[in-house]
C-alpha cells in the first residue's frame, strides 16, 4: 500500500471500529465485522466464524458476495479441521496463511471464481488467510477468514497489520456484545423468576398484581375473576408424597393454561389455589364457559410416575369493572368457590357492581 492508501485504510478502520463497538447486538456486531474488513482491510470477501462451546466454529456472517453468504452461512467446521489447518499454516505474525499447495482435508471452504495468477506473489483462488479473534485469555472466540485481496496479490506487511488490528477490535466488540447479550438474558431470567411460579411456570402473585394495576389505569371494559381450588390434592400428597403433588400441579396447570385466552392471566397463588383474570366485554358467558372447561380438564386423570392421580376443581367467579376494587372481586370469587366446594350452590357466579359489595349469587 502507498501512503495515501494506508491512511485511507486506517481512517476506514477507525470508522468501522466505531460502528462495530457501537452495536450491542451480537448479530449486528458480526455483520459489521465482516463488512468492515471488506471496506477497511482491502479484501473482496470476509467471513466470521464464531466459536461454539464444543470447540467447533460456525459461519455466522459473510460479506462481499451474495453467493458466499448463501454457500457458507450456517456451515460448521470441527475443531479437528481447524487444528489440521493451523498445523499446515504459515504464520504471518498474528495471521495464519495456508498456501494453495497445502491440502487440508475436511475443511468446508468456498473457492472464489478468480483466475490462477501467473506471478509468484499472486493470490491463488485456493489460498487461505485467517485472523484469530482472541479473548484476553487467548481463547479463540472466533476466526476471521478473508479472500480476494483487492490488488490480486498476497497481502504485504501493511495490509496484514491492518487486518490484525481489525481482528483485535473485532474480538473486543464480540466479547462486548456477548457480555451485553448475557446480561440481557440474565436480567430476563431474573425478571421471569420474579413474576412466575417456579414449579408450574404460571404467573405468580406479583405478576397478577401488576396486571391488575394496569387494568385499573385503563378504565374500561369488564373484569372477570375466577378462583380455582383443587379438590383431593391433599390425598395425592399423602399417598404419593410431594413429588406426586408436584406432578399433578404441573399437569393441571398446563391444561388450564391452554384454556385461558391470549391476553388473560392465570396465576398460581400458592399451594393448590389458582386465580384467572379475564378482560373484555360481555364476559358473563365467557366466565361460565371458562369455569366449566377448567373443571373438566382438571378432572381428567393425571398419569404420574407412581400411578394415576385424580383431582377435581371447585371454581368460583366474579364479574365487575375496572372501577371495582380487585380485592372485592377476588373475595367474591373466593366465596363462590367455597360455596361450590361445600355444595351450597350449583353455580358460583357472582356479580359486583361498581362501588358495591356483591349481595347475591346469580342462579
Amino acid at each position: 500500500m502507498d501512503a495515501d492508501r494506508q491512511l485511507h485504510a486506517l481512517r476506514l478502520l477507525n470508522s468501522v471500529s466505531k460502528r462495530v463497538h457501537a452495536s450491542l447486538d451480537l448479530a449486528q456486531t458480526l455483520d459489521a465485522v465482516a463488512e468492515g474488513v471488506v471496506e477497511a482491510a482491502g479484501f473482496g470477501l470476509a467471513v466470521v466464524n464464531l466459536a461454539d462451546p464444543n470447540g467447533d466454529f460456525t459461519v455466522v456472517s459473510a460479506a462481499g458476495s451474495d453467493d458466499l453468504r448463501r454457500e457458507l452461512l450456517g456451515t460448521r467446521n470441527t475443531a479437528a479441521n481447524w487444528h489440521e489447518m493451523l498445523r499446515k499454516a504459515e504464520r504471518w505474525g498474528a495471521l495464519y496463511f495456508v498456501d494453495h499447495r497445502q491440502e487440508v482435508e475436511g475443511l468446508h471452504a468456498w473457492t472464489p471464481d478468480i483466475p490462477v495468477p501467473e506471478e509468484p506473489d499472486g493470490w491463488h483462488p485456493m489460498d487461505m488467510l485467517f485472523a484469530p479473534l482472541l479473548a484476553p485469555s487467548d481463547e479463540w472466540v472466533g476466526v476471521l477468514s478473508v479472500d480476494m485481496p483487492a490488488d490480486g496479490r498476497r497481502p504485504g506487511p501493511v495490509q496484514r497489520e491492518v487486518l490484525s488490528l481489525f481482528a483485535e477490535h473485532a474480538a473486543i466488540a464480540i466479547l462486548h456484545a456477548r457480555m451485553h447479550t448475557s446480561l440481557e438474558q440474565s436480567e430476563a431470567r431474573f425478571a421471569y423468576a420474579a413474576t412466575h411460579d417456579p414449579l408450574t411456570g404460571l404467573a405468580n402473585r406479583a405478576y397478577l398484581r401488576t396486571r391488575v394495576d394496569t387494568l385499573r389505569r385503563q378504565r374500561g371494559g369488564e373484569i372477570g375473576v375466577l378462583v380455582v381450588d383443587l379438590d383431593g390434592f391433599k390425598r395425592v400428597n399423602d399417598a404419593g408424597g410431594h413429588e406426586a403433588g408436584d406432578e399433578v400441579l404441573r399437569v393441571v396447570s398446563a391444561r388450564m393454561q391452554r384454556h385461558i385466552r391470549e391476553g388473560d392471566v392465570l396465576a398460581r397463588m400458592g399451594g393448590d389455589e389458582f386465580v384467572a383474570v379475564l378482560t373484555g366485554d360481555d364476559l358473563a358467558g365467557t366466565l361460565a364457559d371458562t369455569a366449566a372447561r377448567l373443571r373438566a380438564v382438571v378432572a381428567e386423570p393425571v398419569q404420574g410416575r407412581r400411578g394415576v392421580h385424580f383431582v377435581r376443581a371447585s371454581v368460583g367467579w366474579a364479574l365487575g369493572t375496572a372501577a371495582d376494587e380487585f380485592s372485592v372481586l377476588l373475595a367474591t370469587a373466593d366465596a363462590g368457590m367455597y360455596r361450590m366446594k361445600h355444595g351450597q350452590t350449583t353455580t358460583a357466579a357472582l356479580r359486583v357492581r361498581a362501588g358495591h359489595r356483591p349481595a347475591t349469587v346469580l342462579p
